[in-house]
């Protein structure tokens, strides 16, 4: 344990957005973004804020937290919930989900980006830990999210980012030793980027859990297209796990 109440911060609902942990579905990212605030009132977070939020420990789930409804104070949907509603409401149609989820993110702390780069000398200072991937290690060993998946068993768990598939199982299944399938997403004709997309996936007591590319990138579902594609094989892949 790094500091008195990091691993309590660390093991509870610190940097999720909440909502209904009783849904059908669960949606994970990597971070909760923090895009729409200066270099330098990101730096006063870390400075102030997170070792005041690290101080307190444990952090309770927000259950006022909506989804649907969440939007950037502008009105606009933030980029993330937009891509995963098309998807959503793809599968939701088919499977008859209800209209709520979970909303959580594999590591507490705020960035703009999964980079490296950006673990400043403040949030060292806050968490005693030199390095992001120290920090990111750390987090994944707790399996802080294990638990309560056991206890509440959602039916679909849906996470962001291939690159930290890894993360993900060992965040959300602990030492079960889950192995990931790879299923193939293709790009239509017409696209410009004819490259493959992949997503991966298990299944484990009742819970099908999956990993896909972000939407935002030259490689990731960039189109409206790839959505649907991926939210197909979703629905293919529940529907033949049952």
């Amino acid at each position: 344990m790094k500091n008195k109440n990091l691993e309590e911060w660390a093991n509870s609902f610190s940097g999720c957005d909440g909502g209904d942990i009783n849904s059908d579905v669960w949606l994970c990212g990597i971070e909760w973004g923090y895009t729409n605030v200066t270099d330098k009132n990101r730096e006063e977070y870390y400075k102030k804020t997170l070792p005041t939020w690290i101080k307190k420990g444990k952090e309770k789930l927000n259950t006022d937290y909506n989804f649907f409804e969440d939007k950037e104070s502008d009105g606009i949907e933030y980029p993330f919930n937009l891509a995963f509603k098309k998807i959503f409401f793809s599968i939701q149609k088919e499977l008859n989900f209800p209209n709520k989820l979970l909303k959580l993110n594999l590591s507490p702390i705020p960035f703009n980006k999964d980079n490296d780069k950006l673990w400043t000398q403040a949030i060292q200072e806050a968490t005693n830990f030199k390095t992001k991937e120290s920090f990111i290690k750390y987090i994944i060993n707790l399996n802080r999210f294990t638990k309560i998946r056991d206890k509440y068993k959602p039916k679909l768990i849906f996470c962001i980012g291939n690159g930290r598939r890894t993360e993900f199982v060992n965040t959300f299944f602990g030492k079960y030793n889950l192995k990931l399938q790879r299923a193939t997403i293709k790009p239509d004709i017409n696209e410009r980027n004819q490259n493959n997309r992949y997503i991966y996936y298990a299944k484990h007591d009742n819970t099908f859990f999956v990993v896909t590319p972000f939407s935002t990138n030259s490689n990731g579902l960039n189109s409206d297209f790839l959505k649907e594609e991926v939210a197909k094989k979703i629905i293919k892949l529940l529907q033949e796990t049952e």
